[in-house]
């Protein structure tokens, strides 16, 4: 599907019909593309990126789209990869000074959802190996 131009988000890069290719979702998601653009939070001489999940249910595009400045894309890719880790070694959670990690200790029913976080990962390795396999190509690409 295409994405329009004509909304405050203005795309740059985008990945169109991205409903094919999103992982468990393929063919059965109202995520219909990806962008990169001037954010629509944006005033006038401001031109700050955001990346965009574009939704459309079939009718219209949809109010529900996602819009986040680049640095939390990449920050919630790395939590999931925390997530990932912390899930594969037995509840070790490592994380940085930098970018803390903690358990979610105001959860009453952390240890229920922790195994249920195991149990959705696990289940999803293919989907994540897939996405992860693209991002560490793309970060060689670019030095890292």
């Amino acid at each position: 599907m295409k994405i329009p131009t004509h909304l405050k988000h203005k795309p740059i890069l985008e990945v169109p019909n991205y409903d094919k290719i999103d992982g468990p979702y393929v063919d059965d998601t109202d995520a219909m593309g990806l962008s990169i653009g001037i954010a629509q939070w944006n005033t006038a001489g401001w031109t700050e990126l955001s990346a965009k999940v574009w939704r459309n249910p079939g009718d219209k595009w949809s109010r529900q789209s996602e819009e986040l400045p680049l640095h939390r894309v990449i920050d919630l890719a790395s939590l999931i990869c925390i997530a990932m880790d912390y899930c594969h070694n037995n509840n070790n959670l490592t994380s940085t000074d930098d970018f803390p990690v903690h358990r979610s200790t105001d959860n009453p029913d952390l240890k229920h959802h922790i195994e249920l976080m195991k149990k959705e990962i696990k289940e999803s390795m293919e989907y994540l190996d897939n996405s992860l396999k693209r991002l560490s190509s793309e970060l060689k690409k670019i030095g890292y």
